[in-house]
């Protein structure tokens, strides 16, 4: 993923992110997306099974914009992204 050309690319992009994946960590991805010279146009919302405050405290201050723990509503999940794509 962080090695693909889509990150590169213009406009902004919103990354549904899970913080447990095989390869790397997903607050491992985390920091590495905030490292990308357009990383404000990139909204990143983490996904996670992950429910110790420590972990939510450490992706919002890497830069998540949003998080949600599992088990969540689809619905909640468009509302966030809605709200995600609304800003500038």
């Amino acid at each position: 993923m962080l090695d693909s050309d889509w990150i590169r690319q213009a406009g902004k992009h919103i990354v549904l992110l899970d913080g447990v994946m095989p390869d790397m960590d997903g607050l491992e991805v985390l920091s590495a997306l905030r490292t990308y010279s357009n990383e404000k146009n990139l909204f990143v919302m983490m996904l996670t099974g992950r429910q110790d405050n420590q972990d939510v405290v450490k992706a919002l201050e890497l830069g998540a914009d949003d998080y949600m723990t599992k088990p969540f509503h689809v619905e909640e999940v468009a509302a966030r992204i809605k709200r995600l794509t609304l800003r500038t």
